[in-house]
């Protein structure tokens, strides 16, 4: 496949139409009915790799930047991207930030909130409470001039008033009748006294009037100062907001939810910076942020507040590296910031930023981080980004704790000497000359390079469950088909050796009973021509009790065999079934999927058919009938005459050769006897070879299966290999 680097537009499609037809191709239509079942076996797994495959380049398709060079700032939580992001944002003017400087400068300006006013706001209100404070202190000085005589006046008042009550009471109904008409001495000396307490009051009164007044005057200017800072505050509360650092998080965990897009312009080269949220957060959160940042980015600097490497998972959890490589496998280009925490100035007056254990470490966390991202990882970076933010945070509210550790830090540094100190300066280099430059061919080997990772993830997928699942279980199956057979072609020929000797036996069974059957009629002292009627008569009756006794015999045999037979195919097939669910359990824990493992170990109906079949179908042609012709045994029985004169006159020596002819004609009978067995057996037995062979074809079956499927993973982990190797563009490789 070849993809054209000026098409990314189509290169997407052109990907999953390619995976299609690969996969497609390679489970087509077979033949074999069996086999067709492995084809689409393995169809349906690809397919549930396609599909995984189709989300993930859907997905790359989405969120895929082909125009601006796009850098993505990911890591650890409150690690400090939002910081440096926002740092980057002031030096370089980006457009958002310029807008929300001119409506804090304009929000400022029109209410008043410089540091100038609220200071002034500060002074007259200081300088109004003094003054407040000064006029009580004359007012309570006039009130304590006072306080004494007007003290005397109300003894002297409630003695008069005393002295008068006595004098009524003691007065007559007539003098107290004239005292209402006239005064007496002490009355009018009270009138006296109230005249005075009451111009003591008046005089007081005009004493205070003038302070009182200035006190009410002050005590209302400062009021109205109050209720001008009250005014203030709550505009500095809404100019908050338009402040430097509005992005900075304060501590909270997520405190970074959505990545935010930032568009850059320097040395005339347009590009972009994401402010990605933390990994180390609530992921469920986050999780697809982050994906949709990370394959959005040409460029990652993974973020860190801690000099040491990023530390692996556990069983349960993984861990920051883990996360890493997960997320960033894909990038071409991935830098590691190591942002270190300064919160006093006195420390960028050391000579350099770093320690030498922090150097040390940083070199153990290049390491690390180039064994899990490979030529892909570039190289670690320090610098701090806050004293680097302050120096350059122009606009912040009055008062606010910035704006306090932004005068401290500028007290003895100046911003320039805060850049270079803190590593921004040198940062700033970095990224706006190095970083940013031929961005159209990075855009282009980036985006081809998280394609063909993505092509690269199904191809390891199906790799592994080739490598890991259907070669490992083809393997084993064929071992045990492998056993399997042997133990029936063993079976098979130990029933021919039994049959065999079953045969012999019954023969022999045969001869015996039927020479104790003659030699019981010789001890008669038959003649001759009774002799050879006799032993014909025995022969014939112990050949029709053997034709009887046989097939029963053949029958428990083959009955035998047949379980035997079966207990071969059913432990095969127990044991490859236990095989089966161990390599799904094993390709479920790996690909966390429900695929199943389609082989057919059963082979159904014709199996069990085939194995209740197995002796009966023979048996209609163990005929031992046909077998035992005794006929030609008989015509060839060959009885000595040349000793007749002598046996006439001796009925020992008659009996002897009689028991002698008798033992040679049965012999030479059962030989003949053996001789058709055997040829019987012979001509049957094939029928029983064409079973176990057409069982052992059946068996041999799964293994089959496991083969086809396992050559169609090979065949596809192969052609993908080729796609994914194409997906370079070219000037890259």
């Amino acid at each position: 496949m070849t993809v054209a680097v000026d098409t990314p537009s189509i290169i997407y499609r052109k990907i999953s139409q390619e995976v299609e037809r690969i996969l497609s191709n390679l489970t087509g239509s077979a033949s074999d009915e069996k086999l067709q079942e492995a084809n689409d076996s393995a169809r349906q797994q690809l397919e549930a790799f396609q599909h995984i495959l189709d989300q993930n380049i859907s997905s790359l398709e989405k969120n895929a930047e082909w125009n601006t060079f796009t850098i993505a700032f990911y890591g650890e939580t409150n690690a400090g991207k939002s910081t440096l992001i926002e740092t980057l944002r002031i030096l370089l003017n980006e457009e958002s930030k310029t807008q929300r400087q001119q409506a804090f400068r304009q929000f400022q300006q029109q209410h008043n909130l410089t540091d100038e006013h609220l200071a002034q706001l500060n002074l007259a209100l200081s300088e109004h409470e003094k003054k407040t404070a000064e006029i009580t202190q004359a007012i309570e000085a006039i009130n304590a001039g006072y306080v004494e005589r007007e003290k005397e006046f109300a003894r002297h008042i409630a003695s008069l008033n005393a002295l008068i009550m006595a004098q009524r009471q003691q007065s007559s109904l007539w003098k107290k009748f004239i005292n209402l008409w006239v005064k007496t001495p002490t009355q009018k000396e009270r009138a006296s006294q109230r005249i005075h307490q009451q111009a003591l009051a008046i005089e007081k009164s005009q004493a205070l009037s003038e302070l009182l007044q200035k006190q009410k005057k002050c005590e209302a200017e400062a009021a109205a100062i109050k209720q001008q800072q009250t005014a203030a505050h709550n505009k500095l509360a809404e100019l908050a907001p338009l402040a430097d650092g509005e992005i900075i998080g304060d501590g909270r965990s997520d405190f970074t939810i959505d990545t935010t897009h930032y568009a850059f312009e320097a040395n005339q080269q347009r590009f972009a910076l994401l402010d990605v949220p933390g990994i180390e957060g609530k992921e469920e959160k986050v999780s697809a942020q982050i994906h949709q940042a990370v394959q959005k980015a040409h460029a990652v600097f993974y973020v860190t507040s801690k000099a040491t490497a990023p530390q692996k998972g556990d069983e349960n959890a993984p861990g920051t590296l883990e996360k890493i490589k997960a997320h960033l496998n894909a990038q071409t280009e991935v830098w590691t910031l190591f942002n270190k925490r300064i919160t006093n100035p006195m420390q960028l007056n050391r000579p350099a930023l770093l320690t030498d254990d922090e150097k040390t470490s940083l070199e153990d966390l290049n390491d690390k981080m180039r064994e899990q991202l490979g030529d892909n990882y570039s190289n670690a970076y320090s610098l701090s980004a806050m004293p680097a933010f302050l120096s350059v945070a122009a606009h912040l509210v009055p008062g606010s704790e910035n704006a306090k550790k932004r005068e401290k830090l500028l007290e003895k540094l100046t911003t320039e000497d805060v850049l270079e100190k803190t590593g921004l300066a040198d940062f700033m280099t970095l990224l706006t000359e190095q970083l940013v430059a031929n961005n159209k061919e990075k855009i282009a080997r980036s985006n081809f390079n998280k394609a063909r990772t993505t092509v690269e993830e199904l191809t390891a997928e199906v790799a592994v469950l080739q490598k890991g699942t259907y070669s490992k279980l083809a393997a084993k199956l064929q071992d045990d088909t492998l056993n399997a057979s042997q133990q029936l072609d063993m079976a098979l020929a130990a029933l021919k050796t039994r049959l065999i000797n079953l045969g012999e036996e019954a023969v022999d069974a045969f001869r015996s009973k039927a020479r104790q059957q003659i030699y019981s009629e010789i001890e008669y002292d038959i003649s001759n021509d009774r002799f050879k009627d006799e032993l014909e008569s025995c022969i014939r009756q112990q050949h029709a009790e053997l034709e009887t006794k046989l097939p029963a015999l053949l029958k428990r045999e083959l009955d035998g065999f047949k379980d035997e037979i079966e207990s071969i195919v059913r432990r095969f097939q127990e044991y490859a079934k236990e095989i089966l669910a161990t390599y799904s359990r094993l390709q479920q824990s790996k690909f966390d999927t429900d695929f199943e493992l389609k082989i057919n170990i059963d082979n159904g109906v014709k199996l069990t058919s085939l194995l209740a079949t197995l002796a009966g179908g023979a048996l209609l042609f163990w005929n031992p009938a046909g077998w035992l012709v005794l006929a030609p045994a008989l015509a060839g029985m060959v009885f000595a005459v040349y000793k007749a004169v002598r046996s006439f006159f001796s009925s020992n020596y008659k009996m002897s050769q009689q028991r002698q002819s008798a033992d040679e004609n049965l012999s030479k009978v059962a030989r003949k006897m053996k001789s058709s067995l055997e040829d019987g057996i012979e001509k049957v037995f094939p029928e029983l070879q064409e079973k176990i062979t057409e069982l052992k074809s059946m068996l041999d079956e799964p293994a089959r299966q496991a083969s086809q499927i396992n050559r169609i993973l090979i065949n596809a982990t192969a052609e993908l290999s080729q796609l994914s190797n194409s997906l370079i563009p070219s000037g890259a490789k």
